[in-house]
């Protein structure tokens, strides 16, 4: 049987920790309000279009109790995650609980780390992907992506995604647009004030991407699933 492990922050609990337990694999909850109408049997839904984070144990044992300091800097604070049963996909996860030393030696060097995960995970394959003329990209995701896309070119740019337009202005050389933080720039200054049109999104299967004025764009997907 393969060991069973996470990767946190690059790092692989093979190196100090035996696994008991994996988080089993599940859907986040959807938000949907539950609405009851005075006459009216039963109740309405509103769904929100938002779905909840999702915690995720792990049952750890340490391998070496000369570790544990490092161990406690290590599975501390936000990063991302891997878990084996889902080498493919990676959480942006936060570790909501702290690790007690004295329970450490209590509890036969056991301990309980939970991640508390987006309701997202992505995939690990996340390639750039190069277009020099009109093209279409696939989502294999399971929902929609904001993907990071740097359009090459120096005036003014246009990108069209799946019919929606947004238009770049003054732009040198190159400039960045990031769906997932809903931010225009170039390098580490901002340039929302030369964009119009919504952030660009990705749906799931295939999208068709044109643009002018660039002579390339480079398109992060950020591919991810529910």
């Amino acid at each position: 049987m393969d060991e069973v492990y996470f990767i946190f922050n690059n790092i692989s609990s093979q190196d100090y920790l035996t696994i008991k337990t994996l988080p089993s694999i599940f859907k986040a909850q959807k938000d949907i309000n539950l609405i009851e109408v005075e006459g009216r049997s039963g109740f309405l839904t509103q769904d929100l279009g938002s779905y909840r984070g999702i915690v995720k144990s792990v049952e750890c044992i340490v391998k070496d109790l000369s570790q544990v300091d490092y161990i406690c800097e290590w599975l501390d604070g936000s990063g991302e995650v891997i878990f084996s049963n889902e080498p493919d996909k990676v959480y942006k996860a936060v570790i909501n609980n702290q690790i007690e030393l004295s329970m450490l030696v209590k509890t036969y060097h056991s301990f309980l780390v939970q991640f508390q995960c987006q309701p997202y995970k992505y995939s690990l394959q996340n390639e750039i992907i190069t277009l020099q003329a009109t093209g279409t990209i696939y989502n294999s995701g399971s929902t929609i992506s904001k993907p990071i896309i740097k359009l090459f070119g120096t005036g003014s740019l246009t990108l069209t995604i799946n019919g929606n337009i947004v238009n770049l202005t003054n732009v040198v050389d190159y400039v960045t647009v990031d769906s997932n933080l809903e931010e225009c720039f170039k390098d580490l200054v901002y340039k929302n004030q030369y964009m119009t049109g919504l952030f660009p999104i990705l749906e799931k299967g295939n999208n068709v991407i044109s643009f002018t004025g660039a002579t390339k764009i480079e398109i992060t997907p950020n591919f991810r699933y529910i």
